[in-house]
């Protein structure tokens, strides 16, 4: 096993599993695509163990959805050990990709709840399978803290923007905290965004309720705004009231397909969504960008920089300057 990961982690990839993850990983680069060929002609039978590999991950893929559930079973007898994990992962999400976590076991006292930590580089969508099957799609550069009770699932959205798939268990209310509000749910499919000073809740599948209190209290219920699917609450923490729009659906979860969707919407708020992707900081260089708005899908992967993408697509123009970061003012 310890040599699996050693092969998985390496910069030139080993063994055809190996390769499979790496080739999975959206963006592959031109060096990565250079090393997998010369990997398939150093040996006739790579070819066929690459073949193979694809083959057996197929055929596994149907299990997932079981073997989540069994692992959220067992881990669940576990939870009362004590220990506070932290994981950090980095990669693509796609149908083949592989993260790889680090994990840091630190000793608590007390039956306190197992709490976990991920997260997202900036440019890199992550997939994370929960102790309860439930799944997380973290957009670039993201965090989420989660901590499962005996009697509540907790998460957190500590930055960015996550796209929740919660498996249904009706005895374990299922709550994100986003900012001071929480989203109470029991299984359902929905997107959480902290934007600048404002958060967001758009919900896809089934029903949740956003309102001050946790789960945990008797009044939890008292006040909160209900969302039926294709619905949005948008707020901002620290400030009383809750807005209740129709959802637009495919500008919330574009980040999933690698895009970002705008309609309408101010420069400057095209400028900080991108910032999350580029390799280079982003700066909003001109106030007058505020009051141009525009209706643009902005492909998050292709050749040459997101900037200069940006330049190509929208009436911005570009400046890099001698410390890295690239400044946008209208054209």
């Amino acid at each position: 096993m310890l040599g699996r990961l050693t092969a998985m982690i390496a910069a030139r990839p080993k063994t055809a599993e190996a390769w499979l993850a790496r080739m999975g990983r959206p963006g592959v680069s031109a060096r990565d695509q250079a090393a997998f060929l010369e990997w398939l002609e150093a040996d006739v039978d790579h070819l066929r163990q690459y073949e193979a590999a694809k083959a057996d991950q197929a055929a596994l893929e149907s299990l997932r959805g079981d073997f989540i559930t069994d692992i959220a079973r067992l881990r669940r007898r576990e939870r009362s050990g004590s220990s506070t994990r932290r994981l950090v992962m980095a990669g693509g999400l796609a149908a083949t990709a592989a993260a790889v976590a680090i994990v840091a076991l630190t000793p608590t006292l007390g039956p306190a709840p197992v709490e976990q930590f991920y997260e997202s580089a900036p440019g890199q969508v992550i997939d994370v399978a929960l102790d309860d099957g439930s799944r997380v799609t973290l957009d670039a550069n993201s965090a989420v803290r989660v901590a499962f009770a005996d009697d509540v699932r907790r998460v957190t959205l500590e930055r960015g923007a996550a796209y929740f798939d919660v498996a249904h268990d009706a005895s374990h209310p299922f709550q994100v905290s986003i900012g001071d509000r929480q989203v109470i749910v029991t299984g359902t499919r929905f997107v959480t965004a902290l934007t600048g000073d404002g958060a967001q809740v758009s919900l896809l599948q089934g029903r949740v309720l956003v309102g001050r209190r946790d789960v945990a209290e008797k009044a939890a219920l008292d006040g909160a705004l209900v969302l039926s699917p294709g619905e949005r609450a948008v707020f901002r923490p620290g400030q009383p009231g809750i807005e209740k729009a129709v959802a637009d659906v495919e500008t919330t979860t574009a980040w999933r397909r690698r895009k970002l969707v705008f309609r309408n919407a101010p420069l400057t708020d095209v400028v900080v969504a991108a910032a999350r992707y580029s390799d280079a900081p982003l700066v909003v260089a001109d106030p007058s960008l505020s009051r141009i708005k525009v209706t643009a899908v902005l492909p998050l992967e292709g050749e040459g920089a997101l900037a200069d993408r940006m330049a190509a697509l929208l009436p911005v123009r570009t400046e890099r300057t001698a410390d890295g970061r690239v400044l946008i003012r209208a054209e």
